[in-house]
């Protein structure tokens, strides 16, 4: 009972100062999943219901095996839409990353430009 009222320590990697990014806090890639997963189910439903009606499948055995191709598709293209969406996250990372060093290296010969015309001319006060 008292271990309920303790709070709880969060003992996450990403307090150590690294970044964490995480699909599910990624605002496009949780639309482009939920969208990918949705349109693909239906077409797998809508296909297979209507390959068992042209095949004179009962009602009853066309609807159940249009449901179950749903449910298994929905599955397989949510595993792949994750892996895809990891690897274009990553991308992004490393793109940002990229960007920032880049500033941080016009800014850096920037000032030592700046401190070079400096010991030139060192009446010059700024």
């Amino acid at each position: 009972m008292s271990d309920d009222k303790k709070p709880k320590k969060n003992k996450d990697k990403g307090d150590s100062g690294t970044l964490t990014v995480s699909i599910a806090a990624h605002p496009r890639a949780k639309a482009g999943i939920r969208r990918v997963r949705t349109r693909a189910a239906f077409g797998a439903f809508m296909l297979v219901l209507a390959l068992n009606v042209i095949g004179h499948q009962d009602l009853f055995d066309a609807l159940w095996r249009a449901l179950l191709a749903g449910i298994i598709v929905n599955v397989i293209v949510w595993r792949c839409a994750i892996v895809v969406w990891k690897h274009v996250i990553v991308s992004e990372v490393r793109q940002e990353e990229e960007r920032r060093l880049e500033r941080v290296r016009v800014q850096r010969e920037r000032l030592e430009k700046l401190a070079a015309e400096r010991a030139d001319n060192p009446t010059r006060a700024a």
